[in-house]
């Protein structure tokens, strides 16, 4: 059994080298054999050297995008790599700022292996500032109204397996990304397992999460409601 993790990166040069390190560390503690595909999202700082560097490893791929291709333009990046190099038994994604601590992977894995498709984090509680934990609450507001049941629908890690992949097929290449997962899950009937987490500070490096992301997920799950009202009537 393998897990298959992508991390997009934008500008980390000061994090990438502890939290891959912290990764690849619980990962190997709990003899889970993975691979950690990092994608330079388009970076104007060192996350690219950085990267090329770690990716010296057995158990790390880097991949180099010119330009920015969205967050789920990143991960679908990943994705595809896996795809092409042969996909593992568990596969998803996970952020690269070290606000999750990593030793809720081998959780979700385990979820995953035992039989549930989806398996992903509930932030619980956040410590991440006030900015972050409205725009969450308006997130969780908004995806209620429109019948969405799962808490947290952008909380990562999310892990599922090659099976569940495949038939969801994701292609969100924005922050929509987490939200589709989600959906399809729902709509296919599936357990979606969770744990629950804490949304720690950043130590270093600036969020990408702004009022633009918060339009765009708007539009993108107005949308999404308003095609699935239009098959239903259908």
């Amino acid at each position: 059994m393998r897990l298959g993790l992508v991390i997009p990166l934008l500008n980390e040069q000061e994090l990438v080298t502890e939290v891959v390190a912290s990764i690849h560390s619980t990962l190997a503690a709990a003899n889970i054999e993975h691979t950690l595909v990092l994608v330079n999202n388009g970076s104007t700082d060192q996350t690219g050297h950085l990267i090329e560097g770690l990716a010296q490893a057995d158990s790390v791929e880097a991949i180099h995008l010119r330009e920015n291709a969205g967050y789920g333009g990143g991960i679908l990046t990943g994705l595809a790599w896996f795809e092409q190099n042969g996909m593992p038994d568990v596969i998803g994604w996970c952020w690269g700022d070290g606000q999750v601590a990593p030793s809720v992977l081998p959780v979700l894995y385990e979820k995953c292996i035992t039989g549930t498709p989806l398996a992903k984090v509930v932030r619980k509680e956040r410590k991440d500032g006030l900015k972050r934990q409205v725009i969450t609450t308006g997130y969780a507001a908004t995806t209620r109204a429109l019948g969405i049941r799962t808490p947290d629908v952008n909380g990562c890690p999310k892990l599922m397996t090659r099976e569940a992949f495949e038939t969801l097929q994701p292609r969100s290449q924005d922050w929509f990304l987490d939200a589709e997962i989600v959906i399809g899950a729902e709509r296919n009937g599936w357990e979606i397992a969770s744990e629950s987490v804490v949304m720690h500070p950043r130590k270093a490096g600036r969020s990408k999460v702004n009022w633009k992301t918060i339009v765009e997920f708007t539009w993108n799950l107005s949308r999404w409601h308003v095609e699935s009202r239009t098959k239903s009537d259908d």
